[in-house]
């Protein structure tokens, strides 16, 4: 059983008043947020939960397990992969570049997947601000991390929802490998949890959103168009 993580170190009536610090959001995160999204309605509203209070029990709990991770999960090829899904520049060609994919498949999906990274981005940095959940480690300055803690708040995890929607595209062209691709974006979001930049709540979030973002990309017109060229294509490189 994990050991809770001991909040003694804060003053108890502040605790739930820490939040991710305004001074440290990144202003090319935040200008994501002026510019919104092409195509999605960027006032819809979805059904994404509260994370829990900083001094609730299930907080430590994911605290103690993050402990947990560190001390018994970052294995060489662990923190490697950490490193690499870490490093700047556009996500989805990190996703496409590192992943279990067939790499005819890559070739095609680079221009969808940037496509749907750009429409829902917004929706992720939008969330991120307003419940500007404070990283674990504000929490618990004595977890050791993989990588600093990006310039935004913990909740709900860009690279959690990012990955989930690129793995649910992808299993619409090549449905044969839909477990792969849903392993892969489950293990990249795991493992931003190993690092200590992320809560498991902020994963499953993340991957609760990216479901919800794919519903509405399947509604738009140039998605479709997209979609279904990549799918034929797809289909005429495997016969």
């Amino acid at each position: 059983m994990l050991a809770l993580f001991s909040f003694e170190i804060l003053a108890a009536n502040d605790i739930d008043n820490i939040r991710f610090p305004e001074k440290n959001w990144d202003g090319q995160v935040l200008n994501i947020l002026i510019k919104g999204p092409a195509y999605l309605d960027k006032n819809k509203e979805y059904d994404i939960p509260e994370p829990s209070a900083n001094s609730s029990e299930v907080t430590q709990h994911e605290l103690a397990l993050l402990r947990k991770y560190a001390a018994e999960a970052r294995s060489q090829e662990q923190v490697s992969k950490i490193l690499t899904e870490a490093q700047p520049g556009e996500f989805s060609e990190i996703y496409l570049d590192e992943g279990p994919i067939n790499p005819e498949l890559k070739k095609l999906c680079y221009r969808i997947l940037k496509f749907a990274d750009k429409e829902i981005v917004y929706f992720v940095v939008n969330y991120k601000k307003r419940f500007s959940r404070p990283r674990p480690s504000q929490l618990a300055p004595q977890l050791d991390l993989v990588v600093p803690n990006p310039g935004h708040a913990a909740y709900p995890s860009g690279h959690a929802t990012q990955s989930m929607v690129f793995s649910l595209i992808l299993a619409m062209i090549d449905p044969e490998n839909e477990a792969t691709y849903l392993e892969y974006a489950r293990n990249i979001a795991k493992r931003r949890e190993i690092a200590g930049v992320h809560y498991p709540s902020d994963s499953q979030s993340g991957q609760l959103l990216a479901e919800k973002l794919v519903q509405e990309l399947i509604k738009v017109p140039e998605f479709i168009t997209m979609l279904n060229e990549t799918q034929e294509r797809f289909k005429d490189v495997k016969q």
